[in-house]
């Protein structure tokens, strides 16, 4: 919902910024409405679902993605080698969400905003920023890609196989 709502008050001033973009936004139900208005009044190209099935194909085509810093959106990003905005869930346990995008940010592979200095104008500024500075994005592309285990469903079945005695420890 924070996320929601400072997207539609940065929506006029992407707008107003004159860069062309092209938006893809997961809403959740509560929000779709709301959302949806904010795109159209701003004049904003955009496509608004209260939830994106196929999120991993939304992730690859895009030049960058707003989300929370969830364990599973953070192997999701590293898997397509997407940059990313990332806005913690401030009340997770141990403030887990938080430590998971401080690393893919000093990875360079993602910025953080912490929920309670996400101003509108902060994430306008942010998205513009990223947008017309050549060479940004492509290099935390690169970096969040680096980031990733296409290989880890096979690594932890070995070490599960390990643990159990059914395997030899790896080289």
């Amino acid at each position: 919902h924070a996320i929601n709502l400072a997207m539609v008050e940065a929506a006029s001033r992407l707008a107003a910024s004159g860069i062309r973009v092209a938006i893809t936004h997961q809403t959740g139900e509560r929000d779709l409405d709301l959302v949806r208005a904010a795109y159209e009044r701003a004049g904003l190209a955009a496509r608004v679902e209260a939830f994106i099935y196929e999120i991993d194909r939304e992730m690859k085509a895009a030049d960058v993605v707003i989300c929370r810093a969830g364990a599973t959106t953070l192997a999701e990003l590293a898997a397509s080698g997407t940059p990313a905005i990332l806005v913690p869930l401030p009340h997770a346990l141990d403030n887990d969400q938080l430590q998971n995008a401080l690393n893919l940010a000093k990875a360079g592979g993602a910025w953080c905003h912490e929920q309670k200095s996400l101003t509108p104008e902060r994430l306008a500024a942010e998205i513009t920023r990223l947008l017309t500075t050549p060479g940004t994005l492509s290099a935390a592309a690169a970096a969040a890609k680096s980031q990733g285990r296409p290989d880890a469903v096979i690594r932890l079945a070995d070490l599960v196989e390990e643990r159990m005695g059914l395997r030899r420890k790896s080289a």
